[in-house]
């Protein structure tokens, strides 16, 4: 690469740190032996009833399928952590019998827009800089994008066991968006894995989704069956899912990786109040009206009203035997 495109990529990194990303990577749209990963793991049908990722396969791993123009992607990610505090709805019997658990990554707005204007204004000062000659194409994980794979090749961090985008320095508590772009850029190296010989989240997973390093089977991970599964929770799991109504974080709480995370200073992750550890004989009271007020500009509205009851009455379930157990044990 030449001096002027070195020092565009630089200019580049700075302005998205500057924007409020935590990290900006540039790598090629050439996914390498990432296709062969995807592909296989479709095959398997892990994907359960994901069916956007068996039919855009072809899309997914051919980028320039979707941009034809594309020379270089643009990688960014942000930290949205809320913070050890959010871990006790899920460890504290005394709490977690009344309460349910919401991902971390839906304490607040959803993280699609958020990133995705942030990935706006790095495109108008990429135009900036190149006097308008770029154009690119922005996805925020809602294309057929492997997000995961160029995060990898951009240097931002490498796949966990358990499927999920670590990092050295900020852990696994990351969100991801893509810039297609259409200049030439100077690419990073790729990231090493750095999990070593911990299988800590694997022996963490409540439903044993992990069914090896590195390989998720979705139809046993809690949040797809809470998330993307649109009918019955399969009786033998629903047991395993506890208090949680959307999402679980369970292998990211035990990540060693994990231990040093800083909490996210961006507002829109900010835990909301009423989202953190809500009560669920509250949440099971609740009307469609009032759900679809409740969770504007959340990622809990994607499930739709019939679902989160679905998802509320199965922890209400679970949590009154906790709590009979619990009982049992203190007059014993």
């Amino acid at each position: 690469m030449n001096t002027i495109t070195k020092s565009l990529s630089h200019e580049i990194k700075d302005i998205g740190k500057k924007i409020g990303f935590t990290h900006i990577g540039i790598t090629s749209p050439d996914i390498g032996e990432w296709e062969v990963r995807l592909r296989n793991w479709v095959n398997q049908c892990y994907h359960g009833e994901m069916q956007f990722l068996s039919r855009g396969i072809d899309r997914r791993t051919d980028i320039a399928s979707s941009f034809p123009d594309v020379k270089s992607v643009v990688v960014a990610s942000m930290n949205y952590f809320s913070g050890e505090g959010h871990r006790k709805c899920l460890d504290d019997p005394s709490i977690r019998y009344k309460r349910g658990y919401i991902a971390n990554y839906a304490l607040n707005e959803d993280y699609h827009p958020v990133i995705e204007a942030r990935l706006r204004e790095l495109m108008e000062e990429i135009n900036r800089l190149t006097d308008g000659r770029a154009k690119g194409k922005i996805y925020v994980d809602a294309g057929p994008v492997p997000e995961k794979a160029l995060a990898v090749k951009a240097g931002i961090g490498w796949v966990g066991k358990h499927s999920i985008i670590v990092s050295k320095d900020a852990g696994s508590w990351l969100l991801l968006g893509v810039l297609l772009l259409d200049i030439e850029l100077d690419f990073d190296e790729p990231a090493t894995d750095h999990c070593g010989n911990c299988t800590k989240c694997i022996e963490a997973c409540p439903t044993n989704a992990i069914i090896e390093p590195y390989v998720v089977d979705a139809r046993r991970c809690i949040s797809y069956l809470l998330g993307e599964l649109k009918g019955d929770i399969p009786a033998e799991l629903r047991p395993l899912i506890g208090n949680r109504i959307f999402g679980c974080d369970d292998c990211q709480w035990v990540c060693p990786k994990n231990k040093t995370a800083r909490v996210s200073s961006e507002k829109a992750f900010q835990p909301r109040e009423d989202l953190s550890s809500p009560l669920l004989e509250e949440l099971i009271d609740v009307s469609e009206d009032r759900f679809n007020t409740m969770f504007n500009n959340n990622p809990i509205k994607r499930i739709k009203w019939k679902r989160f009851k679905r998802n509320v009455e199965n922890a209400i379930k679970n949590e009154t035997l906790l709590s009979l157990r619990l009982t049992k044990d203190d007059e014993n």
